[in-house]
């Protein structure tokens, strides 16, 4: 059972029911009731309507801020759909970008095929063969195949730079040009220092049409090239033939030493191969190189001999002049050089060719050549245009500057013949 709380007494208390007598209800009459319920009403109907009057404004008002509210967060769709409309637009963009990638790449392939339009159709193919017959098929002996460009083209003839390999033998040439017109080629010069070879294609051996459509490269007058330069290599620098790629260069500081020359290498970062020949082209359409790859130690990428040094040679060639020599391979001492090693300017000797005139007239490795001919000398480019300007079989004097066993240099006068190749 359940402790009450409170103190009243209760009938709990009890085991019995206490009886208490009602009172008998009064009877009234039927208007009475009538009168009693619309007066009823009329007091619930007032209650009613006053909690009506209390009650709807707040719920008005709520009802008004949820629907403020519902309106507000209606825009959410709207903010949605500005993004939705605003995502296309940044699409729209990222295609934009994409589009605008594309078409620079574009552009930069049209560049380049326009840069290396007119050089492609200058570029032409050699086959070699020798005029004794083959013994055992009595055909005249194949001295192979080879690349090579028009650099020079005048009012009579074509003129071709090629690397000879193994067609320095050769006495028969059939050149083919990119408009596949063949024709008999006339061997002008072959430098067996550089393994360099012009020849030449007379206009009575082709048509019209191929003297007026085959050009000539424009060869670069200045060695200006810089680390960056863009270049296109063309011809088979990949090592097929006619395939074309770009890329930039990387240094300018190689060079090439042959007998009485010095001349500059350009080495680009494109991939080269075994087989890699042609040109590099300028965004000029210049040659400014050419592909060289005789080196001993080949490295992987390609190289090439400047063309702006080699002109002066080139033109002997195309004359069919001959070469003059002497036989010794220099490096040119420069002001800097000579300050800092407090050495003589003129060119230091690093090799005398075996059986060559420098080495019969006492010419030694280590002596700094110094005079030519009485003339001063002071870099490799001055000795080799005056030795060309020398007569074949001219006896000359040569001036070095030699280390006597005290450590002093001592000048030393000899007399050498200049001979030609």
């Amino acid at each position: 059972m359940a402790k009450r709380n409170d103190k009243e007494i209760s009938s709990e208390n009890y085991t019995f029911i206490k009886e208490t007598i009602k009172e008998q209800p009064t009877k009234t009459g039927l208007p009475a009731k009538i009168l009693t319920a619309a007066l009823c009403g009329v007091i619930f109907g007032s209650c009613a309507a006053c909690a009506m009057a209390l009650i709807v404004p707040k719920a008005l008002e709520k009802l008004g801020s949820v629907a403020e509210q519902k309106a507000v967060v209606t825009l959410t769709p709207a903010a949605k759909e500005s993004l939705e409309q605003e995502t296309p637009a940044l699409q729209l963009s990222e295609e934009k970008k994409e589009t605008a990638t594309e078409e620079s790449q574009d552009n930069l392939s049209d560049g380049i095929s326009q840069i290396a339009e007119m050089p492609r159709r200058a570029l032409v193919r050699i086959s070699a063969a020798g005029e004794d017959a083959d013994l055992l098929d009595d055909s005249f002996l194949d001295y192979g195949e080879g690349e090579g460009f028009v650099f020079l083209k005048n009012s009579d003839a074509f003129y071709i730079l090629t690397l000879a390999d193994q067609m320095d033998e050769a006495d028969k040439f059939t050149v083919t040009f990119s408009d596949e017109t063949t024709a008999d080629g006339i061997l002008c010069k072959n430098d067996f220092r550089t393994g360099l070879m012009v020849i030449k294609v007379p206009f009575a051996s082709v048509g019209e049409e191929t003297q007026e459509e085959i050009p000539a490269v424009s060869l670069a007058s200045e060695d200006n090239m810089k680390q960056t330069d863009a270049v296109i290599a063309i011809g088979s620098p990949t090592g097929d033939y006619d395939s074309l790629i770009a890329g930039t260069i990387a240094a300018v500081t190689g060079t090439l030493k042959i007998a009485d020359e010095e001349y500059g290498m350009l080495t680009t970062d494109m991939a080269g191969d075994e087989n890699s020949r042609g040109i590099l082209l300028n965004e000029d359409s210049e040659v400014v190189g050419i592909i060289w790859n005789q080196e001993e130690n080949r490295t992987n990428v390609i190289r090439a001999v400047e063309t702006a040094q080699l002109c002066p040679l080139l033109e002997s060639m195309a004359n069919s002049e001959d070469i003059r020599y002497i036989g010794i391979e220099g490096v040119t001492i420069s002001s800097v050089q000579s300050e800092s090693l407090e050495i003589p300017r003129g060119i230091y000797v690093d090799y005398v060719e075996v059986d060559s005139p420098a080495m019969s007239a006492g010419i030694q490795n280590g002596d700094i050549l110094h005079t030519l001919d009485g003339q001063e000398i002071q870099s490799m480019e001055e000795y080799a245009s005056v030795l060309q300007g020398l007569s074949k079989g001219t006896s000359t004097k040569v001036n070095v500057y030699r280390k006597n066993p005290s450590g002093e240099y001592t000048d030393v006068e000899l007399a050498v013949k200049v001979t030609v190749q």
